[in-house]
């Protein structure tokens, strides 16, 4: 039996078949690293081997007896090579036509499809180690795609788009709960539970129009004013600038009279009170949300939606402007709506488009392509929150960016803003696919996704220099929120390799272990970013003086989607110290909304509380099955990253091809900085400020180079035209 063993193995395997311990086919390039899309490479064969006569003579019969095996099979029909010989070149040819990647089908490779099951005749045992390359993986985003509702609201289905984060938190816990065999509960399954407040309104009757009673004063309706230009200010553009002036002469002149004549300047008025007393109150215990009394009557005083098209600009604004607020207190669906009405209007204007300044005027051109960046970014925003295609598409849009320009960081930070939209966007579309997808061109497209970040870095950098050349030294409100955003689009870009991770593990409780080396090592560098850039998004929440928003969904959601990141990863690779400290500063920034009132982030608390339950239970059974641990040891900065694993005490693992620590060891994953708890840059360079905030174009352009350089680097080049053509 020993013998006939032997005479099936390959003399000559590949490098990459041996060190993954697998099965060579022995031809050039091998089956295995076609379908990993790596280069295959033999050992130099020129060296002499003295061998006794009689061990030469056991060798040919062996190769004899192989050869009468393959001869009989041919003529049986059945189709099974055997390991002992390499096929004749016809035949490899025919075989492997349908497999090669420059043929237009490429394998699938991580996520990968098998070859035609074959049938063996009896007694014939063949011994491959497992492999995470040679792995059916399925798309992370295939299923579940829709789960049961259990509102009472009409609708018998959810639908789980592929890159809502709601999407991504309801997919991870019905995975784990059916993977791992535990029944769904008001622990784990938090996401089920419905909007956070109850807001309804009727239309007002003829009376109530041009009511003017509990309205602030002027010089409070004034500060009110100012306190929601500074908040949404660095954000949205929405507002007229003779709206001082509009108010002073509402006070001025008969207020009901104003509100029944100007109906819709009016509301909108509303709404600017709505938003500033919701900026202002530290409100916990309201079952209310903060400024709904305004907001309830604006809407009730809102025109037939048939004809908000004839208030133009104001409309859009006024509609916008409801939307935010509606998609602030946990109605995402209704401000998706109120926003597509805006969209709609907007494009009947044609603001979507370049206006004649000589017949409009500079000033009125000027306020409309503000107003259409301000629905562009809110687009982009509420869509992807949502999973939904994006309302208006890139190429039907021809107003151009408003200009980067020394004297206006406003007019800078609002460019970036929009072209850090459009790399959200194509994150989305590009790596959310619900397609099988290869290792090699998904790295590749990450990596060129990441080198567009870096040319955004590079933006960063210059507006960071220039706002701080004479500043006084503390971040604004503007350059923060630019800074999350990138770390935001890091966080997406990479998120999909744990999800894929943790499929696969998920997929392997009760059957043999599996080979993670050679995907890690093409990875590491990847999400060692993505864990990186989440540390950074805790880290600036964090600070005494971020001026942390607690009723906008921005920081909330900056704040879950970082904490859902490191949870992840966390229990993937339990090694890494930084973040599991971090994990906990999620927590802390949630309780710090909560205390203000914020009940969306104590349901977003609760999410993270229920997976957490599920990881520990993954942990748990991979433990008692005695699965080896993952351990990511990558140092991001010009080195390469290092993979190490972690087996379990006993079970030595000779010839494995890399290094095997005896136990678990908190291994820090990164040097990062600790912050102080204000943002002080006083002191601080350029390069010093930008590496705080995670931000440094040639950093990233280094993690590029990491994504995919192993010892076995995969074929190339890759035409990303060929299978990775953005959707729409």
């Amino acid at each position: 039996m020993q013998a006939e063993r032997k005479s099936r193995r390959v003399v000559n395997a590949c490098i990459a078949c041996r060190q993954s311990k697998i099965k060579c086919s022995g031809e050039e390039p091998c089956a295995s690293c076609r379908r990993r899309v790596i280069k295959c490479r033999f050992a130099e064969t020129g060296s002499t081997v003295t061998v006794q006569e009689s061990y030469l003579r056991q060798l040919q019969k062996q190769a004899q007896a192989g050869q009468q095996r393959l001869e009989q099979e041919q003529e049986c029909q059945q189709p099974l090579r055997s390991p002992t010989q390499r096929p004749n070149t016809a035949a490899t040819t025919a075989s492997s036509s349908s497999t090669r990647p420059e043929d237009g089908n490429p394998p699938v490779v991580g996520l990968v499809q098998p070859d035609t099951p074959t049938s063996i005749p009896p007694g014939l045992v063949i011994h491959e180690a497992p492999s995470i390359w040679m792995t059916p993986l399925i798309s992370p985003f295939e299923t579940p795609s829709t789960t049961k509702n259990t509102h009472e609201n009409g609708r018998t289905w959810i639908w789980l788009a592929r890159w809502s984060t709601w999407s991504f938190t309801a997919r991870l816990a019905i995975l784990m709960s059916n993977k791992l065999n535990i029944s769904p509960s008001e622990n784990t399954h938090n996401f089920m539970k419905g909007n956070p407040y109850e807001l309804r309104w009727k239309p007002a009757g003829p009376e109530d129009v041009s009511s003017t009673k509990g309205l602030p004063s002027m010089d409070h309706a004034l500060y009110l004013f100012d306190t929601v230009k500074f908040h949404l200010g660095h954000r949205y553009r929405f507002f007229d600038p003779e709206f001082v002036s509009d108010v002073k002469r509402f006070y001025k002149c008969s207020v009901d009279e104003q509100a029944a004549t100007s109906r819709l300047w009016f509301i909108q008025f509303l709404l600017v009170l709505a938003f500033g007393n919701a900026f202002l109150s530290r409100s916990k215990a309201a079952n209310s949300p903060a400024g709904s009394n305004f907001f309830l009557r604006a809407m009730s005083l809102m025109p037939d939606q048939a004809d908000m098209w004839k208030g133009s600009i104001l409309a859009i604004e006024v509609m916008a402007l409801a939307g935010l607020y509606l998609f602030s207190v946990g109605r995402r669906e209704a401000a998706h709506t109120f926003l597509g009405h805006a969209m709609r209007i907007a494009q009947l204007e044609g603001l979507h488009t370049e206006l004649p300044q000589a017949e409009l005027g500079e000033e009125t051109v000027i306020r409309c392509r503000n107003t259409w960046w301000t629905l562009y970014i809110m687009d982009r925003h509420f869509s992807s929150s949502l999973g939904l295609p994006m309302m208006v598409s890139d190429d039907d849009i021809s107003v151009p960016i408003p200009p980067a320009m020394e004297s206006s960081s406003e007019n800078s930070t609002l460019s970036l803003q929009i072209k850090l939209a459009q790399a959200h966007t194509l994150i989305l579309k590009s790596l959310y696919k619900t397609e099988k997808t290869q290792l090699g061109p998904f790295l590749d497209m990450t990596r060129s996704i990441l080198h567009a970040m870096a040319e955004r870095a590079v933006e960063i950098e210059q507006i960071i220099h220039l706002k701080f050349q004479n500043s006084p030294h503390t971040m604004s409100k503007g350059t923060r929120h630019i800074t999350l955003l990138y770390h935001q689009c890091v966080l997406l870009a990479t998120r999909p390799l744990l999800l894929s991770i943790l499929q696969e593990r998920l997929d392997r409780l009760g059957r043999v272990e599996e080979d993670w080396q050679s995907f890690l090592s093409s990875t590491t560098a990847l999400i060692s970013a993505g864990i990186k850039s989440a540390v950074k998004i805790l880290q600036i929440l964090s600070f005494e003086d971020s001026l942390l928003e607690t009723f906008l969904p921005f920081d909330l959601e900056f704040s879950y989607q970082a904490g859902l990141f490191l949870t992840m990863a966390n229990a993937l690779f339990p090694n890494i110290s930084e973040g599991q400290s971090y994990e906990e500063a999620a927590y802390s920034i949630l309780d710090d909304m909560i205390n203000h009132g914020n009940k969306t982030a104590e349901m977003r608390k609760m999410d993270l509380r229920g997976l957490k339950v599920l990881f520990q239970e993954l942990a748990k059974q991979a433990e008692q099955q005695g699965i080896r641990t993952l351990t990511l040891d990558a140092h991001i900065g010009r080195g390469g990253p290092e993979i190490n694993m972690v087996q379990e005490p006993g079970q030595p693992d000779p010839g494995s091809g890399f290094e095997m620590a005896p136990d678990l060891e908190n291994v820090p994953l990164m040097k990062i900085p600790e912050y102080p708890s204000t943002f002080n840059t006083e002191g601080m360079s350029n390069e010093q400020l930008l590496d705080s905030m995670g931000i440094s174009s040639d950093d990233f352009l280094a993690i590029v180079g990491q994504i995919g350089m192993t010892d076995q680097p995969y074929m190339g080049p890759y035409n990303a035209a060929d299978s990775w053509v953005p959707d729409g």
